[in-house]
């Protein structure tokens, strides 16, 4: 019996955890100590050292050896593209398959210029690009083809490593960046084609090895953040003449390649002039593969993985013949644990089963990692900064575009996820009952451009409803309140609730002599809004002071980061520079590092800690992007903050230094 190692964790693990349950094969997954979700889809769970043990090509390795698998399949991200693993998996003197394509398509794919080479010799349009190494060779390309220009990542993806460049004096900083968020650390640079004109395509490839290649139609995924998609579906809406040299350009690579698995082969096309041009291959199932199985009735991954089992190729499983041309229409929504009030920032916290309601009905599915499986029962879920944002993706199904948009507007409505967690579910609602998304007047930039009106237009659309007309609810009685929150950690709050407070450090015993506790009142007078723990407003009296306050209680970002070993920055104060988000630490100012250091004369360490208006004091990583604070004047660091240096995980709103301005003015920090 086949045994398939799952290298990989969240929802495309459970996704292909159940295609390998359903075809009776024995399944393991790999997880890490917070992260266990997807393991209760399994027969057998291997736990990790630490979370960089998925990018590790000879961890994963002898986890598949040990556990005696016969198959690993990688999923997306991590390892998936990476021709090391299965070079290593050979090398290793097993006979376990890996669930992917050749490592020389896996070499090729996975190298931008190494794919656009190809494409150009089997005469495939590509957008003019080459290969750089500084940011002067960026400004060299741009001043031959004129800005603006696209700096990428050779071997990145979900939206990383990419920025545009509109002018030469922004270069330096996006090359720095892309650099950053490249694993090997090189990066091209390429005409960027934006614009109202120019949408996202990409075709779905099948194939088993032997040259035999198929499609399955194309994708639209023109709703992008930051060239991240964000809502997905198929197919397109252009007329099929438009789309089908984009399928004959697909099937012509993937035959060269004699591809074997699932594969998707990105494009940009401009409507106006229907000119086009190939972007690159993801070698490996896709993250919105859903679409596609849903307007083909298809099992995609079952698909892929019989053709990695002996004697199947395309024709044995009826795979070989092209596919009509799909009568129905699919959408994929991205649920993601980010703030679109606040500029998209990761919003870590912990979400409970209570708190979240997954729409229903015929036509809709929801592939998720906040769920429970057969053989573990979770009653909570945390979301940190490990892992990217993904939460769920509802997958919706119509006869027809216009009732595919209707019951997603159903979908979102009945879609709930409480907690301590913000989503973009407002984003995802305002995109489908925009006038653009009927119409089809969407590019690339379009969620950027419109991004404010987009968020308030979905806001109202998945607002509480105010109750049901005629609805007699029958009223039970009040429960103490004291007794409830002992039982299900939950306080009512109440005008008039008196509170005990007690302040005393951290350090020290309590009884020695110089432990002094000190023990006030406070008192809540009025309470304005209770959202409780999301916003708490009022005014309240404490014995601190005998005038009464007017207080606002919102929660930040940071639930998931431990502060004590941080301090907080004091936003009433111009020098403290704070973290506008939650992120981890990849990068240092050179200032920050001597305060770190110190050891020497005041009028040294005053040279060496200078910075100026601009400069980028810190680098951040969320989700594998990079974002900078940047100093808000020119001054010198006279402290950097408790616990800061590179690697640490910190919270907004931390201290990241004190800048003492020449000027004697600042502000606050900035993005």
């Amino acid at each position: 019996m086949p045994r398939v190692l799952v290298a990989n964790r969240g929802e495309i693990a459970i996704r292909i955890l159940r295609s390998a349950t359903e075809l009776g094969w024995d399944t393991i997954t790999i997880y890490t100590e917070r992260d266990t979700s997807h393991t209760a889809y399994a027969d057998e769970a291997v736990k990790l050292k630490s979370v960089a043990d998925f990018l590790d090509v000879e961890a994963v390795t002898k986890i598949a050896l040990s556990t005696k698998c016969t198959h690993l399949h990688p999923g997306y991200g991590f390892l998936s593209e990476n021709p090391a693993l299965p070079l290593a998996l050979a090398k290793s003197g097993s006979d376990i398959t890996f669930v992917g394509p050749s490592p020389d398509t896996l070499r090729i794919s996975s190298d931008k210029i190494l794919s656009r080479n190809l494409a150009t010799s089997l005469q495939v349009n590509v957008a003019a690009g080459t290969r750089v190494s500084s940011s002067l060779e960026v400004r060299a390309f741009a001043e031959r083809i004129g800005y603006p220009v696209m700096i990428k990542a050779l071997d990145g993806g979900g939206g990383r490593g990419i920025r545009v460049v509109e002018s030469a004096d922004k270069v330096d900083e996006a090359y720095k960046r892309c650099l950053g968020e490249s694993p090997s650390r090189q990066v091209f640079v390429e005409q960027a084609l934006t614009g109202a004109s120019w949408k996202h395509i990409e075709v779905q490839i099948i194939g088993d090895g032997t040259g035999a290649v198929n499609h399955f139609w194309e994708r639209e995924c023109s709703v992008q953040r930051r060239f991240q998609k964000v809502v997905e579906f198929a197919p397109s809406r252009m007329p099929v003449a438009v789309i089908r040299p984009l399928l004959e350009a697909s099937l012509k690579i993937a035959s060269h390649l004699k591809y074997k698995g699932l594969g998707t082969f990105e494009y940009l096309i401009n409507t106006q002039s229907h000119e086009w041009v190939f972007l690159e291959i993801n070698p490996r199932v896709q993250v919105e593969h859903t679409v596609t199985e849903e307007i083909v009735d298809r099992d995609l991954v079952r698909a892929q993985m019989l053709l990695f089992t002996p004697s199947q190729t395309l024709s044995t499983l009826s795979l070989f013949s092209p596919v009509p041309r799909p009568t129905s229409h699919a959408v994929q929504l991205r649920l993601t644990a980010e703030d679109p009030t606040r500029g998209f920032q990761l919003s870590p916290g912990i979400i409970r089963s209570a708190d979240v309601a997954w729409p229903a009905g015929r036509g809709i599915r929801v592939d998720t990692w906040l769920s429970s499986g057969p053989n573990n029962w979770t009653s909570e879920w945390i979301v940190g900064t490990d892992f990217d944002s993904l939460l769920a993706k509802v997958i919706v199904r119509g006869g027809t575009f216009e009732e595919m948009t209707a019951k997603a507007c159903r979908a979102l409505k009945e879609l709930e996820v409480g907690g301590d967690v913000k989503t973009n579910v407002a984003v995802l609602a305002g995109v489908i009952d925009h006038p653009d998304w009927l119409s089809g007047a969407i590019d690339t930039l379009w969620l950027e451009r419109n991004a404010a009106s987009i968020l308030e237009l979905g806001a109202k659309a998945v607002a509480s409803p105010r109750g049901v007309k005629g609805l007699e609810v029958l009223n039970t009685p009040a429960t103490n309140v004291n007794a409830a929150a002992s039982t299900n950690g939950n306080t009512m709050l109440q005008p008039g609730a008196l509170f005990h407070l007690t302040l005393a450090p951290t350090t020290g015993s309590p009884s020695a002599p110089e432990f002094n506790l000190t023990r006030h009142t406070l008192t809540l007078s009025s309470i304005g809004q209770n959202a409780f723990p999301d916003k708490l407003t009022g005014t309240l009296q404490t014995s601190l002071s005998p005038t009464p306050f007017s207080f606002s209680l919102s929660q930040s970002s940071s639930a998931a980061v431990s502060s004590s070993a941080f301090e907080l920055a004091d936003p009433n104060n111009a020098s403290h520079v704070g973290s506008p988000l939650t992120g981890k630490v990849v990068e240092l100012h050179a200032a920050l590092m001597d305060a770190v250091a110190g050891g020497t004369s005041e009028r040294v360490q005053h040279e060496k800690r200078r910075v100026k208006k601009g400069d980028t004091l810190l680098v951040l990583s969320v989700m594998k992007m990079e974002n900078v604070v940047l100093s808000p004047c020119d001054g010198f660091v006279e402290r950097i903050g408790k616990g800061i240096k590179v690697g640490v995980v910190l919270g907004e709103g931390m201290l990241v230094c004190i800048v003492n301005p020449n000027d004697g003015t600042g502000s606050k920090s900035r993005l």
